[in-house]
């Protein structure tokens, strides 16, 4: 017991060294919630995973991401006393003053508070915003897009969701909701999409899409994998990527699809926008690894027209699953500079 408090207080110092207490980052997505507690410098000291209850509704979230604070403050040798602040990246619509999620296509949330009920579980300010910008403010600051001033990141997950940096700032729009490219129209008349829509992105080339065409194959002829998502209720991105280094004809028929819709959207998306750099990321994009990412820059160079000497760059985000984690604790460490 003494030997573990001694640890807490060493941990305790190096926060106070390294120029700041430190901030609980949060990145709840439809599939898994990850917290990490971060000094000032970005190491993260301790993290936290959970499922993400996404069927149960706002206060079942709210749980789970308790758990999760309090499993990475146990990783960090820390309490909840100790943190500064809090960030979340949710996915949305948000309104981001607020802290609510106004609703989303993968989480069954409507008009949750979800920031000013986390504020009031741990007693720091908490700073809410989209997931993937997060997520891409933490690659622009840290990861792949470090050098640059320019990006468009999309993180392939349960859903698909961008991030625009112009200028070194984020592209919020007028609603500070911009930044859903995953639900961009990539065909007409396709699929129907959690948000409502036919065709969008999400609905084709998202993990949850290859999921879903996994498991129509094994109904069609018995498909092994198909089978392994019914039971388990979900596809993991590990499970897709092994089917594709065995060389699964159906797996690899699936992955390819969606790499050519997520070049199809964005494709398009840089005729319009022109970054120095795309930053392809998420957990199927991790999984799958740089092979992926070609071939969704090959369909992309199809499309793409404004650059003929292949100036603008496609590479692959380089922070993993802390990316969100990292942006999160950099909102909120922002949120407590700018008072």
């Amino acid at each position: 017991m003494r030997r573990g408090r001694e640890q807490g207080l060493e941990r305790k110092l190096m926060i106070e060294i390294g120029g700041g207490r430190p901030v609980v980052g949060v990145d709840l997505g439809g599939t898994k919630i990850m917290a990490g507690v971060v000094a000032a410098d970005n190491r993260v000291l301790g993290r936290g995973k959970r499922p993400t209850p996404a069927k149960e509704g706002g206060p079942a979230i709210l749980k789970a991401m308790l758990e999760c604070v309090d499993e990475a403050l146990a990783g960090a040798g820390l309490t909840r006393g100790d943190l500064a602040a809090a960030g979340i990246g949710s996915p949305g619509p948000l309104d981001t003053g607020g802290g609510v999620i106004l609703h989303s296509a993968n989480l069954n949330v409507r008009n949750y508070p979800i920031g000013p009920e986390l504020s009031a579980a741990l007693g720091v300010p908490t700073r809410v915003d989209n997931d993937v910008s997060v997520g891409g403010y933490g690659e622009f600051i840290l990861g792949a897009g470090r050098g640059y001033s320019d990006i468009l990141a999309a993180f392939v997950g349960t859903g698909i969701g961008g991030c625009l940096i112009m200028d070194g700032k984020i592209v919020k729009g007028a609603t500070n909701n911009s930044g859903e490219i995953g639900h961009v129209v990539v065909k007409v008349g396709g699929p129907r999409c959690g948000c409502g829509a036919n065709g969008c992105m999400e609905a084709l080339a998202s993990k949850t899409a290859i999921a879903n065409r996994l498991v129509k194959a094994s109904k069609k002829r018995g498909y092994p994998l198909g089978e392994k998502i019914q039971r388990k209720g979900r596809l993991k991105s590990g499970d897709l990527a092994q089917a594709v280094r065995d060389k699964d004809p159906i797996a690899i028929r699936e992955v390819e699809r969606a790499a050519y819709y997520l070049g199809v959207g964005l494709g398009g998306l840089v005729n319009v926008i022109g970054p120095q750099v795309v930053i392809i990321g998420g957990g199927v994009t991790e999984a799958l690894g740089q092979p992926f990412v070609d071939l969704i820059e090959s369909s992309a160079r199809i499309q793409i027209i404004t650059d003929p000497d292949r100036v603008i760059k496609f590479v692959p985000a380089a922070l993993g699953d802390d990316a969100g984690i990292l942006g999160a604790s950099l909102y909120a460490r922002d949120m407590i500079a700018r008072g």
